[in-house]
């Protein structure tokens, strides 16, 4: 199975729209926009440092991270899903954002997280694939 990326240059250029991007512990059954900024970012508190916030009553504490410099996250969109596997996959840059906000289930987020962990593993990946200079 092939996956392709395309993006245009109008849409790496853009930004969200003073939204922020969040990595959510939960699924949710839907494929539409959600208010997002009405009902739940208004109840957002700053803490010590710390996110808090709550989904259906379940605390939640969250943590920005930034993506880490040199890299962009970007958000991609699938308009048709193939019906099997081994189809090729056609997925479109639909926006960029430089920061994330990563939630946890009422426990701190930490680097034992393996969404952080994959945040930090760039910068050890570089580290260990750089050419190495004699001085």
């Amino acid at each position: 199975m092939a996956i392709h990326i395309y993006s245009g240059k109008n849409n790496i250029e853009s930004k969200l729209n003073d939204s922020i991007v969040q990595s959510i512990p939960f699924r949710i059954h839907a494929d539409c926009d959600a208010p997002v900024s009405q009902f739940f970012q208004p109840y957002v508190k700053l803490e010590e440092n710390l996110l808090k916030g709550s989904f259906r009553g379940y605390p939640l504490k969250g943590k920005k991270l930034d993506i880490p410099g040199g890299y962009v996250g970007v958000v991609l969109h699938e308009s048709i899903r193939p019906n099997n596997e081994k189809d090729e996959r056609k997925f479109y840059v639909i926006n960029k954002f430089n920061e994330v906000v990563y939630w946890n289930w009422d426990k701190t987020p930490s680097k034992n997280d393996s969404f952080i962990q994959a945040l930090d593993w760039i910068d050890i990946a570089e580290a260990l694939h750089s050419p190495i200079t004699e001085e």
